[in-house]
C-alpha cells in the first residue's frame, strides 16, 4: 500500500483531475498523453489519494480516446509511486451498464490491484448494498482498501438517518473508509453537517466527501463536514475545477490554512500544476459543455456533474442540444416513476437517457430502453420508492419482477468470454476487456491490431481543407471550412434519400446538425484511412426510405450492435428485430405487426438514421 496515511485531526485530500474533473468537465476526453508529463509533480504533493481511473475513463478510453484503460493504468502507476491510487467501481455493475457474474466482479478487481489500484471507492446505483458486498468482499481479499460510498440524494424517501444506518452496514461488510458521495452537489452545508456528525457517533472509520460546485454550495458544504469530524474531501486542480467538478484544490487547502485542520499542502506547489492545466485544457475547447457552471436547477433535475456535461454532448451529437431545458424538466419526472432512485451512473444514464428519449420522440415511453427494461424488472436492484405500475406494464407487460440480489441470477462468464474472443485476447485484461464493452472492444481489438489506433480529433488537429464537391471525386468526411474571416467545423453525419435528383445530407456543423439539399453528390466517401468500405456507415446508405408500416426504421439515429432475426424468420407484433445504441443506451426495435422478415439491409456495426428502412417485414 502506498503511503500518505490519513492525519488525525487534518483534513486529507483526495485530487480527481484524472478522473472525475474532466469527466464533468470536458466529457471524459483527457488523453494519458497530457495527464503524464505532470504525474510525479502531482504525486509530491502529499495527496492522501488520486482518483485516476473508473467512471466513465474506462468506456471513453476504448470508444473515443482509442487508448487502452489497463495500459492508462499500468502507466500513471509507473510514475506516480508515493500516493495511493484510487478508482470509482459501480459494485456488481463495475464499470459497465449492467449486472455482471460475481466471477468477472472477482478477476476485475484482482487484475485492477495488480496493475496498481490501491483504493476502490464502491457505490451502488440504487444504495442496495446486496450490490456492494462482494466487491468490498474482494477488494479487502486483494489487500487494497475498501471505500464503502452512500449516493447522496434527495427525496421523499431518503433521509440523514437512512444515511447514517447505511455507514454502519457498510462498515460491518468491512469497508476501511465511508464516502458520502454527493454527485450532484445536493448536499447543503447544514445538511453535510448533520450528516457527518450523526455518523461520527456511529462509526469509527474515516469519513470522507464527495461532491460537486455545480449547485454552488460544496465548498460550503466541505468546510462545514470538516468541523463537523470529515477526514478527506474530493477536491481537483483549479483550472479543471468547480461548475460540474469538485472545489478547488488551492483554495481548500487556503481556506483550512492555520486552523486546526490545516492541510499541509503547498500552494506554490499546486500553482505550478495549476499553470500546466490551464495551458491544457484549452487542447479540449471542443468538448466544453455550456452547462458546466453554477446551475441551481440542479436541486430540481439532480442530475450529476459528470453526466451533465456528457448529455449535453450526447444530445449535441443528435442535433438536439436546443432541447437540453426540455430534458432536465423530464428528468425528475422519470426518476418519480422508477421510485426516486439516486442519480449515478448506471441510474442516472438511465433515467436521463430514457428522458431525453421521451423529449424527442414526443411521447412519454414510446420508447424504452433496454436498460430501462431491466431496471424496471428488478435486475438493477431494489428502489428506494414503489415504482409507477403503469409506466413497469407498459415497459415489461406481465413478466415476473425479480426481488433477490439480480447477480444471484447470473451464470459465470469468464470461461464463456475467453473463448469467444479466442486468439484475440491478448490478456485476461482483454477478456474483461470485452465483457465489460463487447462491440466498443472488438472494434479496438481490430484497430489495435492493425495498428490503427486514432482518437477524435482535437479542435487543433482537425484537418483544414477546400472542399470541392463534383460526381465522381471524394470528399473528406470531416474537414473545416472559412468562410469571411470565421471559421466552421464540418462533419457530415448522414444521408436520407434522393427524390428528383436530390438527396439530403445531414451536416453537423460546430456540432449542431443542419439539413442541405444537394444535388449530385458523391456517392461514396473514404473512411479515415482512405480506404473506401461500402455500407459502413450511413454517410453512402443502400437502405430504401422507411414509408409504410412494414419497413421497419430507428426512432433515433444511432449504432447497430445486435440483429436478433434472419431473413424468411416468422415474427409477432413486439418481437425485438435488432438493437440500436444511441446515447451510450440499447435501444430495442420492436416488429409492428406479425409477419415474415423479408430484407434485412444491416449489418452490426452499421450507423443508421431514423428515414431508413433497417428491417422489412411481409
Amino acid at each position: 500500500m502506498k503511503g500518505n496515511e490519513i492525519k488525525p485531526g487534518k483534513v486529507n485530500i483526495t485530487d480527481t483531475t484524472f478522473r472525475d474533473a474532466h469527466q464533468s468537465l470536458l466529457a471524459t476526453r483527457m488523453r494519458t498523453e497530457d495527464l503524464l508529463p505532470i504525474a510525479e509533480k502531482m504525486d509530491n504533493i502529499g495527496f492522501w489519494s488520486m482518483e485516476v481511473w473508473g467512471g466513465a475513463t474506462f468506456d471513453t478510453c476504448l470508444r473515443y480516446l482509442k487508448e487502452g484503460p489497463w495500459v492508462r493504468l499500468r502507466a500513471i502507476r509507473e510514475v506516480v509511486k508515493k500516493t495511493k491510487l484510487q478508482m470509482l467501481l459501480r459494485g456488481q455493475n463495475l464499470l459497465g451498464y449492467r449486472h455482471y457474474p460475481d466471477d468477472v466482479l472477482k478477476k476485475f478487481i484482482e487484475k485492477a490491484v495488480d496493475n496498481g489500484m490501491d483504493v476502490f471507492r464502491i457505490f451502488d446505483g440504487m444504495n442496495d448494498l446486496r450490490n456492494i458486498e462482494k466487491a468490498v468482499q474482494t477488494v479487502i481479499k486483494c489487500g487494497a482498501i475498501s471505500e464503502g460510498a452512500i449516493s447522496y440524494t434527495t427525496s421523499p424517501v431518503h433521509t440523514h438517518e437512512g444515511f447514517v444506518e447505511m455507514a454502519m452496514k457498510l462498515v460491518d461488510m468491512g469497508c476501511q473508509t465511508i464516502c458520502i458521495k454527493d454527485m450532484a452537489g445536493l448536499l447543503s452545508p447544514e445538511a453535510a453537517s448533520d450528516i457527518v456528525k450523526k455518523m461520527r457517533v456511529k462509526i469509527n472509520v474515516p469519513i470522507h466527501l464527495h461532491s460537486h460546485e455545480t449547485s454552488g454550495m460544496a465548498s460550503m458544504a466541505y468546510m462545514k463536514a470538516v468541523e463537523a469530524g470529515c477526514d478527506i474531501i474530493d477536491t481537483a486542480i483549479s483550472p479543471l475545477a468547480s461548475g460540474t467538478s469538485q472545489p478547488p484544490t488551492e483554495s481548500m487547502v487556503a481556506s483550512f490554512m492555520g486552523t486546526p485542520h490545516d492541510t499541509g499542502l503547498d500552494l506554490d506547489k499546486l500553482a505550478e500544476i495549476a499553470d500546466y492545466f490551464r495551458k491544457v485544457r484549452k487542447k479540449y475547447k471542443k468538448f466544453e459543455s455550456e452547462f458546466t457552471g453554477i446551475n441551481t436547477k440542479v436541486l430540481i433535475s439532480q442530475i450529476p456533474g459528470g453526466m451533465i456535461s456528457n448529455m449535453a454532448s450526447q444530445l449535441k451529437e443528435q442535433g438536439a442540444l436546443d432541447r437540453m431545458e426540455e430534458v432536465l424538466l423530464e428528468v425528475p419526472k422519470v426518476r418519480e416513476d422508477f421510485g426516486y432512485p439516486p442519480l449515478v451512473t448506471p441510474t442516472s444514464q438511465i433515467v436521463g437517457t430514457q428522458a431525453t428519449l421521451n423529449v424527442l420522440t414526443g411521447e412519454r415511453y414510446k420508447m424504452i430502453t433496454s436498460e430501462t427494461k431491466n431496471y424496471l424488472r428488478g435486475l438493477y436492484g431494489k428502489s428506494p420508492a414503489p415504482i409507477n405500475e403503469t409506466v413497469r406494464k407498459k415497459a415489461i407487460g406481465d413478466e415476473t419482477v425479480i426481488t433477490c440480489r439480480p447477480a444471484d441470477l447470473l451464470e459465470p462468464e469468464m470461461e464463456k468470454l475467453t473463448r469467444e474472443l479466442g486468439g484475440m485476447a491478448k490478456s485476461i485484461e482483454d477478456v474483461l476487456t470485452y465483457a465489460l464493452f463487447p462491440n466498443i472492444a472488438l472494434e479496438y481489438f481490430e484497430a489495435r491490431d492493425a495498428g490503427k489506433l486514432v482518437p477524435e480529433p482535437l479542435e487543433s488537429e482537425t484537418p483544414v481543407e477546400t472542399v470541392k464537391v463534383e460526381s465522381q471525386h471524394l470528399a473528406p468526411s470531416e474537414f473545416k471550412v472559412t468562410v469571411h474571416g470565421e471559421t466552421f467545423h464540418i462533419k457530415v453525419a448522414g444521408t436520407g434519400h434522393k427524390s428528383e435528383g436530390i438527396r439530403p445530407f445531414f451536416l453537423k456543423v460546430d456540432g449542431k446538425m443542419e439539413e442541405v439539399m444537394v444535388e449530385s453528390l458523391v456517392e461514396v466517401l473514404p473512411s479515415a484511412d482512405g480506404v473506401i468500405e461500402e455500407n459502413k456507415s450511413s454517410v453512402h446508405s443502400s437502405r430504401p426510405k422507411a414509408s409504410r408500416k412494414g419497413q421497419i426504421t430507428t426512432a433515433m439515429p444511432g449504432r447497430v450492435v445486435k440483429i436478433n432475426v434472419a431473413e424468411g424468420d416468422q415474427v409477432k407484433a413486439g418481437d425485438t428485430l435488432c438493437v440500436v445504441e444511441a446515447m451510450k443506451m440499447e435501444n430495442e426495435v420492436h416488429s409492428p405487426e406479425d409477419g415474415i422478415v423479408k430484407k434485412i439491409y444491416i449489418r452490426e456495426g452499421d450507423n443508421v438514421n431514423p428515414d431508413e428502412t433497417l428491417i422489412e417485414i411481409e
